[in-house]
Parts: C-alpha cells; structure tokens; sequence
C-alpha cells in the first residue's frame, strides 16, 4: 500500500526509512531542510512522516528544533536476532581486555560492506579515533573489519574487495591484491592489524569471534596510539578474549522475555 505519496512508486515505509537512512555516518542532528536534501522528498513530505516518527519515538526535536534518531529505535535493535545476548555476554570480556590495555576496545558484527561497532570503551586518555557506537567502519580499512573479512566466505570477500577502495590516509591499503594476502596473513597468524590505515596515528589489533560454523560472528579490536608498542603486541589477549566470548555464546541460556507486555504471547 502506497498511500497519499508525492513521489510515485515510493510507499510510506520507503520514504519513512529513506528519513532514518539520513542519520548514517556521524549525522547526528538533522533540520527539516537537511532532510529534505538527503532524502530528495519534498519539504511537505519529510515534515509529515517526520512528525508521525516522532509520535512513535523514531525521531525526536532537539532543542533548536532539529531532529535526532529516538530512544526508541535503540531499544528495537538492542532485540536485534544478531545483537541480542552478543554484548552482554561478551562485556566481561571487554571490560577485561580494557582493564589490560586502557585502550579502546570494540565490539562489531559485519554488515554489507562495513564493521557495525555494538560497543565500544574506551579511556579518556586514549587516542582519538572515528569509530563510535552505531558507526561503520569499512572492512578492508580497519582491524576489526579485516578480522571480520578474513573469516568470510571467498565470494564475499572477492565482492568486497571487487568495490573501489578508497584510502582513508597515506596507509590504506587500497589494492585488492595486496589485501588479499593481508585477509590470508590474517587466517595464518589468527588476528588483524590496521596501522594507520583509518586513523593517521591509531593503530589497532583485532580477533574474529568464531561461531559454530566457519564464519564469525563478530570480531573484538583494541584501538592505541601508533608508536607505543606494536599492535601485535596485544595480539594473545585480544584472541583470548575473543575465543572467552566464542566459549560463552556456545554455553548461552536462552534469553527470557524482555518485555512484560510479551509476557504469555503464544
């Protein structure tokens, strides 16, 4: 069902996703008009399914009178099929490896192209990077996302790496062959570096989290300065904790009901 649109061919949920869609990257406070350029939808339209998102808590008004991504989007993708269980079981051994490292250490799952960081911590000290929670990073850029690639099927790695790779900073690796031997050093040596490649002074050292199968699902990283010690450094612990994490999940109970309202639902 289409209803009233503007724009032929476009159903409300399409348009209404194409606003959310607009919050990507570090978008963090859109106005009206920013919308309106983001999506293309006319200034009357995004207005009115704005308004309705708000209603339900999609989006919120800032106090300038902005819009922002609402609380209650979080909340529906903390139930995430993917995401739930995943960060509360693997934060102990988070908070581990940051007790080790005082670094920033993340958590990511892949998604399409890119390593969708579900947790991060991080020290006040620590060496600024762009990766924040509900942020992407690309996969051939980053630690975590190398961990991530190497795991994967060939297909999708050939698909990813098939894909104009732009460089981030003189360090990214860009060439498909020579990230193809990167992802084989990867599985060889059991853990992903990234020096300098997002971040012109970061370095990071990353572990894919292995699942029941052959892929991962999802990887841990830690982030710090480039030129203290070498990333690899950190490389047993990072792999330890992920493979604490691997073990955990494989010893999961099944999650209760999360919702009182869902309580009895046959």
């Amino acid at each position: 069902m289409s209803g009233n649109n503007e724009v032929p061919g476009r159903t409300v949920v399409t348009k209404a996703s194409m606003i959310l869609d607009a919050f990507a990257g570090n978008r963090v406070s859109l106005s009206l008009s920013d919308l309106a350029r983001a999506t293309g939808l006319p200034s009357s339209t995004v207005h009115r399914i704005a308004r309705e998102l708000v209603t339900w808590g999609g989006l919120e008004r800032t106090p300038e009178g902005n819009y922002a991504v609402g609380i209650r989007l979080w909340e529906i993708a903390a139930r995430s099929r993917r995401n739930y269980g995943l960060r509360e079981t693997a934060m102990p051994f988070l908070h581990g490896l940051f007790d080790l490292t005082r670094q920033h250490v993340q958590l990511a799952v892949m998604d399409g192209a890119d390593a969708l960081l579900i947790e991060k911590i991080s020290a006040a000290h620590a060496v600024g990077t762009i990766g924040r929670v509900g942020g992407r990073l690309p996969l051939y850029a980053s630690a975590v996302g190398k961990a991530l690639l190497a795991s994967s099927p060939a297909e999708t790695q050939e698909r990813i790496l098939a894909r104009r790779l732009p460089a981030y900073t003189p360090s990214t690796l860009t060439s498909a062959r020579a990230l193809r031997r990167e992802l084989a050093e990867t599985r060889r040596r059991g853990f992903a570096l990234a020096n300098e490649e997002m971040s012109v002074g970061a370095v990071s050292c990353a572990a894919a989290i292995p699942g029941p199968g052959r892929e991962a699902v999802a990887a841990i990283s830690v982030v710090m300065p480039a030129g203290e010690v070498p990333p690899r450094t950190w490389s047993p612990a990072v792999r330890a904790a992920a493979f604490g994490i691997a073990r955990a999940l494989c010893q999961q109970r099944p999650q209760p009901v999360i919702s009182a309202q869902l309580t009895g639902v046959q």
